[in-house]
């Protein structure tokens, strides 16, 4: 039996970016994404655990429910973005993958490894302050080169990729396809 309802990412009705902001008063978007600003400024000025990026997640009552602070440095870990910080704690909370009703807001564009969680998250929609190109004139971070890389075909990509070992792997797959209990997430 599969548990995900809504199926996969893209067959999953589309919200458009006007419904995610008629979803509360303006002034709530600004106390939500200020709160997202200010732990950026703990990440990246304050504590100094990593560059200034910092977010929330608030549930469809508007109620946050996790604030998320950039660790990169500070844990040697280059996932600990604040999205995903945010994303993990949400999905912790909440005790499921899933978080289908809330928005993210982030103190910057999110970078192509936290906009792919969102959307395997299920956000509703992302909210964000600074732009990609503000994340590289200030803080050096080049998120338009991942994005290049992904637009390019893998065997021009930077990192090679190829295959290796595929039958085996796909009968793990096949095996995995008849349990009866699996997650389709």
């Amino acid at each position: 039996m599969a548990l995900n309802a809504l199926g996969v990412p893209s067959d999953r009705p589309r919200i458009t970016p006007s419904e995610v902001l008629a979803r509360f008063p303006r002034e709530k978007h600004e106390e939500f994404m200020r709160r997202a600003i200010a732990n950026s400024r703990k990440a990246g000025v304050e504590y100094k655990t990593g560059g200034a990026f910092g977010a929330v997640i608030v549930d469809a009552d508007g109620v946050v429910i996790a604030d998320g602070v950039n660790h990169v440095v500070a844990q040697n870990d280059p996932t600990w973005h604040g999205e995903m910080h945010a994303i993990r704690q949400a999905c912790a909370l909440l005790k499921k993958p899933k978080l289908e009703g809330c928005i993210l807001y982030s103190s910057s564009q999110p970078c192509p490894m936290c906009l792919a969680t969102a959307y395997w998250a299920g956000l509703d929609g992302i909210v964000y302050g600074a732009t990609v190109e503000d994340s590289k004139e200030y803080g050096n971070f080049d998120d338009a080169f991942i994005y290049e890389q992904f637009a390019a075909a893998p065997a021009e990509r930077a990192i090679p990729e190829q295959s290796l070992l595929r039958e085996e792997a796909v009968e793990v797959w096949k095996e995995y396809q008849r349990r009866a209990d699996k997650v389709d997430y």
